[in-house]
């Protein structure tokens, strides 16, 4: 191999040797030339690591950058498989074209020599959290600027024209840096003065998007959230561009700040160059979660109305509403946030027909699959699925008609009008399946319905089924399932039995 990665943080490596065509590199521009030597001096040091064969070929290898060793990039580099080990390092090999185009080593962070290394670097890893983190934020950026300009009449240009410009000055001063390989006193002079702006933008869209988050939160079922979206779909994804590049800008200035500290031959401006980014992390990860907060409940939305028939009805930029334009939107924003935090769930894949289906148009099940895993969360299993009429407590859904979709999954259940499921993708019930306390199955109704009786810790449920399903095996493998789950916590159980004690004393007080 002609390429070693070392993973000197959590998801960054230094790249050594060739940089493979396929693999991002991240210059070491805003680094000083002291902390690039204690990265080198630091690897160098771990030479029973390095070693091929026992030996250090041709010296230590030259240092490229930084990759950000995020997950497609591994699947790249493992190719889909295990990655192989070979004298501490993974072997993984990186494809291009449907060939392979280089063999990669790379060691990971929790190896060992890595932990040495981290604490042989110190105060550098400062400059290359930074470095990485603002890799990140200008690939998001640049896939958003576009969707933003396609929106500028519902924000005042003024404000966009100055939010833009700025934005504009610090990535120039960035690449600047880049090109001479430190951040100069002129280059510094020239930005200097825009923190307190770039701030005022920033807090602005960053209260926005807070704004959206707080209200999608404060709505109390999914019909009320699905409401607020069709409003203001076009106003949350607004605002949510405009923070990525306000945030981006003031990143950028964050990390000429803390570059140009680094650089100085004060040690207190050392130190602070530190603290800056520091500083920087923890805000940078703020702005991802009221991104996260966002972009998860209006992705869902956006997904499961590119799986309905019929034209979605939540305003996006542009002029063309269609269900295809929906789902092209949906991912573009997932992908966005996909980027910088793992606190998004991931899309959702497949959910494949349950052995227990009971759903008595058959030929409907693949079309409610497909807008079902949408309500499932990350990790959640789908164990049956059944429609059926529910008997004696027609009440209890607002607006329920009699039919129903039920969905047990192996954490909760799911519980829909079967109508509003199929025309507006909503599940309006959900119940833990810790709260799930009695069931029972019935067949000996003349004409074989089956009915199901489900006690839970706040409701009394009755689920009539088709005719000539108390012969189905999946009803009866439904029932059988729920049964599995029947629990009464020992809290509730002394509580039972306190009851009649508590009853007495109050009887006796009374008297």
């Amino acid at each position: 191999t002609r390429t070693a990665l070392v993973e000197i943080s959590p998801g960054t490596a230094v790249v050594f040797g060739e940089a493979p065509p396929g693999l991002e590199v991240i210059p070491f521009a805003l680094s000083t030339p002291e902390d690039r030597a204690a990265i080198a001096n630091a690897v160098g040091a771990s030479s029973s690591i390095l070693n091929v064969g026992g030996q250090l070929a041709n010296g230590l290898m030259p240092m490229q950058g930084l990759v950000r060793l995020a997950p497609e990039t591994l699947s790249a580099i493992q190719a889909g498989a295990k990655p192989l080990v070979s004298g501490g390092y993974n072997i993984g090999t990186l494809a291009q074209g449907g060939k392979i185009s280089a063999q990669i080593r790379w060691l990971p962070v929790s190896g060992v020599t890595a932990v040495g290394l981290v604490a042989a670097i110190g105060p550098a890893l400062a400059m290359v959290a930074m470095q990485a983190q603002l890799s990140e934020i200008s690939g998001m950026a640049r896939e958003n600027l576009q969707l933003t300009e396609t929106v500028l009449n519902t924000v005042r240009r003024e404000q966009w024209t100055k939010l833009s410009g700025m934005a504009s000055a610090m990535s120039g001063a960035i690449e600047e840096a880049n090109a001479v390989g430190q951040v100069t006193q002129l280059l510094w002079e020239n930005v200097s003065r825009s923190e307190s702006e770039l701030r005022a933008h920033r807090e602005l869209f960053l209260g926005n998007v807070s704004e959206h988050s707080s209200a999608l939160s404060s709505r109390g079922t999914p019909r009320e959230r699905r409401q607020y979206i069709q409003r203001s779909g076009e106003a949350i994804v607004l605002d949510v561009q405009c923070l990525v590049v306000a945030h981006k800008a003031w990143f950028e200035y964050q990390a000429l700040r803390a570059a140009r500290a680094r650089a100085s031959s004060d040690l207190q401006d050392r130190r602070l160059a530190e603290t800056i980014g520091d500083n920087a992390t923890l805000e940078y990860q703020r702005v991802v979660d009221e991104l996260a907060a966002v972009l998860t409940p209006l992705t869902r939305e956006l997904s499961i109305l590119a799986e309905l028939p019929g034209k979605p009805m939540i305003p996006l930029p542009g002029t063309r509403k269609d269900g295809d334009f929906v789902a092209r939107a949906a991912k573009r924003l997932l992908a966005t946030v996909e980027r910088v935090s793992t606190l998004v769930r991931p899309s959702a894949g497949p959910l494949e027909r349950p052995e227990a289906c009971a759903v008595e148009q058959l030929d409907r099940v693949e079309q409610d699959l497909r807008i079902l895993r949408w309500h499932l969360d990350g990790g959640e299993s789908l164990v049956a699925l059944a429609t059926a009429r529910e008997r004696g407590a027609l009440d209890a859904l607002p607006g329920a008609r009699d039919q129903l979709l039920i969905a047990l999954t192996d954490e909760r259940l799911l519980i829909a009008d079967l109508a509003d499921f199929r025309r507006e993708g909503l599940v309006e019930r959900g119940v833990p399946i810790g709260d799930v306390r009695y069931v029972r199955f019935r067949d000996g109704d003349p004409s074989g319905r089956a009915e199901i009786d489900v006690i839970t810790k706040d409701d009394n449920l009755t689920w009539r089924f088709g005719k000539g399903s108390a012969s189905n095996p999946s009803v009866r493998e439904l029932a059988a399932l729920l049964a599995d789950r029947m629990d009464i916590p020992a809290a509730e159980r002394i509580a039972l039995r306190e009851l009649p004690a508590a009853e007495s004393a109050a009887k006796q007080l009374a008297g």
